[in-house]
């Protein structure tokens, strides 16, 4: 029965699991709207912009947050057809109120349900073509507009920002994106994980891409700045954990600013004062509810009552601080704020004390030894002790000898009063200012800190060993200041850390800047979305259709073959010692059409297969593939940073044969991190991958003289590699015409361009390169067989062509003239017409020369 249950179990988080997990974090498309100028508001198109192709039925489905910060009108949704009809779902002006509405052309039909705000709503829409009507569903609320839509076969859809629409865009969310066409589901975009501005559907890899996006899902990755502002005179700032709420206190007013940045309430201070008027000795007591300012130095303590909006104290404090960019935390256990270190007149501090907020009462705590006076630390309390990360200072608490970062963690027991040194790293370069707070984790005994580093990055440190790691992107704030206020603050119940950096500049103004980061957290692995990941179910039904397709085609392709059968050439002596020997299975007889616009252009000669990419290969040509050595796929096993390890080393071994400089490349990969967490990363990573490549087959990584390369031995297969010695071959063979080499290397170029679907930076030199290779192979052979009008050949060199540079005139040229030599003058129409209109959405401008001119 135990069994029983675990398996049920197992089954549910299968089939749940991943729904359960997002569910965890922001997901969806923020669409920036009024609050931003008109040309960085967003928009998403759908398709990477192609119509979906329907007979009777579109559908489209989303969930919806309208937000509170920004009125609520604009455009939402817009659908255009092939007919020129327009329909926009938006939010329009109405009397007292605003609604959801359809908008067609200079008609307008409001949905009679409120707007309702700060909650995802469901929304969808279906085209009937049949009946020529648009029925909107908002929140269980129909409503039904006749349009005329007979004729209409193609659908695009666009959210957000339209070019020609020069209305506002609705402040909106936007998540978990269906379509269906005539009744059948073939799209779904999540808006979770991207790639960048694009994001994959679920079912078939389709793009949506996004024009000034913001990923919710970010928010738990970067900082987001949700305040900034001067201002001039005293303040001080103080967080409230329980609501998230943030007081910018003044000597006449206290400003209350939500989780978003948002003043939501202004309090006139009616009398009495602050213990310190300077920065960073202020606190919130959540217990009471009330302010309370501190002087460590006079051991005075001021609360602010929200009542009586007046401070205890009577009498006005002016004493600049002595423990200056001090370390506090709070202890449940006790109800009571520590405090340790800081900086004033020229001294490092390093007392620690106490404040009970039963009492109210402030009390230095005496403990031995002695720690090295220090400023700018983090602290916490985790069980009886009290935990100090980092600082600057010396042993001797002056200024004026020469300070140092305390790479170190250290600890004092609250109930012994005695301290000790639980691990120190010999870094000498380490940045560690700390903002003044730190938080604990349990699960994996580490802890959460801010450092000052790069602006301020978020580290995650372990508790037992010197081992750090960024764990955020840097905020680079590198506003240039004469002192300073950090404090990082957590709130459990809003699942978020925020930061506060107060800078007061040189003429005592303060560069405040608020920021907030989404718990749990997440790495750029996490969120990056890669399309083999989403579509690999989809091949299945991609093969399914190749076999009805070469069944329906092959009785033809027989007649064919038995009256121009041709003994196939063996593999030439060059190409095999590059490949190794070749699995028996590696050549199979296949006959390939090139599908345009639901007609084949069968080739009559048979084309043979050389090389197989089902098993013990590694594909770069067209999308990312790994097989192992029992045929199976196991690309999913390679996280984006494997992925690109892998891809690094192979481009730069076959670009030298030394390989890359292994600095290089944890520069590239690593560029996130200090020296030792790279190098760490980097080990760790290079461990996973020759684990993998051990399933593959017999290739393996080889460290080298600072170098690290890749090495293939038998049996092992890599299109781009064999490729690139193909073409190789071929130029070195000059004149000498080799038939076989030239149907490698077009059976290679069929696979497509170097890594098509991936975008990183680093990867364009290289894809620029294969592609200029192929094309200009592929334009000298294309010359060389249409002089011999050899036809079949030109029309499969012109179809690979168009695969690497879909914009190819003389590819064009010479596909459209041999069709028209074959009497398919139909077909060479369709083909000019789509390269016209890729030329047009290309390059924003028309193709000038007709088809007549083409075809002379």
């Amino acid at each position: 029965m135990k069994n029983c249950c675990r398996y049920i179990l197992l089954v549910l988080f299968l089939f749940t699991g991943a729904d359960l997990f997002a569910s965890v974090y922001n997901g969806g498309l923020y669409f920036k709207s009024h609050s931003a100028p008109s040309v960085d508001r967003t928009s998403l198109t759908l398709n990477d912009d192609k119509p979906f192709d329907v007979s009777n039925e579109f559908s489209i489905s989303f969930q919806m947050w309208v937000r509170n910060n920004e009125p609520d009108f604009g455009s939402i949704l817009h659908l255009y057809t092939n007919t020129n009809q327009l329909v926009r779902f938006s939010f329009v002006a109405g009397g007292r109120r605003h609604y959801p509405a359809l908008v067609f052309n200079e008609g307008m039909v409001t949905v009679d349900s409120p707007i309702e705000r700060e909650k995802w709503i469901p929304v969808s829409l279906r085209m009937d073509m049949n009946n020529n009507s648009i029925a909107v569903n908002y929140n269980g609320k129909d409503t039904t507009i006749m349009v005329p839509l007979s004729g209409s076969t193609h659908v695009r859809a666009l959210f957000g920002h339209a070019p020609e629409y020069l209305a506002d865009v609705a402040p909106v969310n936007i998540k978990d994106v269906k379509v269906s066409q005539d009744g059948e589901q073939t799209c779904e975009w999540k808006l979770w994980k991207h790639n960048n501005n694009i994001c994959f559907d679920e079912m078939k890899g389709a793009i949506a891409r996004a024009e000034s996006p913001y990923w919710l899902i970010d928010d738990h990755i970067e900082w987001k700045q949700i305040y900034k502002g001067n201002i001039s005179g005293r303040l001080d700032v103080a967080f409230n954990a329980l609501d998230a709420s943030f007081y910018l206190v003044k000597p006449e007013m206290v400003e209350v600013l939500d989780e978003n940045g948002d003043i939501v309430d202004e309090i006139k201070v009616q009398g009495g004062y602050p213990a310190m008027e300077f920065t960073d000795h202020l606190m919130c007591d959540t217990l009471s509810n009330r302010l309370l300012s501190y002087s460590l130095s006079q051991k005075c303590v001021s609360f602010f009552s929200f009542d009586t909006k007046r401070w205890s104290l009577a009498e006005r404090h002016i004493e600049e601080p002595n423990y200056y960019n001090h370390a506090r935390t709070f202890n449940s256990a006790d109800s009571s704020f520590y405090f340790f270190g800081g900086y004033g007149f020229y001294r490092y501090q390093n007392d620690l004390f106490r404040m009970d907020l039963t009492t109210g009462e402030l009390e230095k705590i005496d403990y031995e030894p002695l720690l090295n006076p220090r400023y700018s630390s983090a602290i916490t309390v985790v069980g009886d002790e009290l935990y100090i990360l980092g600082g600057r200072g010396n042993k001797y608490g002056k200024q004026e000898l020469v300070s140092h970062f305390y790479t170190e963690l250290c600890a004092i027991d609250l109930k012994k009063k005695k301290s000790r040194v639980v691990w120190r790293r010999q870094q000498t370069d380490a940045y560690m200012l700390m903002a003044s707070s730190m938080y604990f984790e349990p699960s994996d005994s580490s802890f959460y800190a801010v450092a000052l580093k790069d602006g301020g990055v978020l580290w995650k440190v372990s508790m037992k060993d010197t081992v750090w790691t960024e764990v955020s992107k840097p905020i680079h704030n590198d506003v240039v200041h004469q002192d300073c206020d950090f404090s990082f603050y957590s709130s459990p119940s809003h699942q978020k850390f925020f930061l506060v950096m107060d800078k007061i500049l040189t003429d005592r103004t303060h560069d405040v800047s608020i920021y907030s980061i989404n718990t749990p957290l997440m790495s750029e692995s996490d969120i990056m979305q890669v399309e083999e990941e989403v579509v690999a179910d989809s091949f299945a039904w991609y093969w399914i259709v190749v076999g009805i397709l070469a069944l329906l085609g092959l009785g033809y392709v027989i007649y064919f073959w038995l009256s121009r059968n041709k003994a196939v050439k063996s593999l030439s002596e060059n190409v095999s010692t590059v490949m190794g020997d070749m699995p028996e299975g590696s050549k199979k007889q296949e006959n390939r059409g090139t599908e345009l616009e639901g007609e084949n252009i069968l080739v009559a000669k048979p084309i043979e297969n050389y090389f197989d990419r089902s098993r013990s290969a590694i594909s770069l040509l067209g999308t990312f593939n790994v097989r192992d050595k029992e045929g199976n796929d196991i690309t999913s096993n390679f996280t984006p940073r494997l992925k690109s390890l892998l891809v690094l080393l192979i481009l730069y071994t076959e670009k030298n044969e030394k390989g890359i400089l292994t600095r290089k490349m944890t520069e590239m990969l690593w560029s996130d991190k200090d020296e030792i967490a790279a190098r760490n990363n980097r080990n760790v990573t290079l461990r996973k991958l020759r684990v993998l490549l051990e399933e593959v087959g017999d290739v393996e990584v080889i460290s080298d003289g600072g170098f690290l390369k890749i090495r293939w031995n038998e049996n092992v297969f890599c299109d781009y590699c064999t490729a690139l010695h193909c073409m190789d071959l071929l130029q070195k063979n000059g004149a000498q015409k080799d038939e076989v080499l030239l149907n490698q290397i077009l059976e290679l170029l069929l696979y497509g361009p170097l890594l098509s679907n991936t975008i990183v930076d680093w990867l364009d030199e290289f894809k620029d390169a294969y592609s200029s290779l192929s094309i200009d192979l592929l334009r000298n052979l294309l010359d060389i067989e249409y002089r011999k009008s050899d036809r079949e050949m030109v029309l499969r060199i012109t179809d690979i062509m168009f695969l690497h540079d879909p914009l190819n005139e003389e590819a064009l040229a010479a596909k459209c003239s041999v069709l028209f030599l074959e009497g398919k003058k139909g077909i060479a129409k369709s083909v000019y017409d789509r390269f016209c209109k890729e030329y047009r959405e290309s390059l924003g401008e028309d193709y000038k020369i007709p088809l007549s001119k083409l075809c002379e």
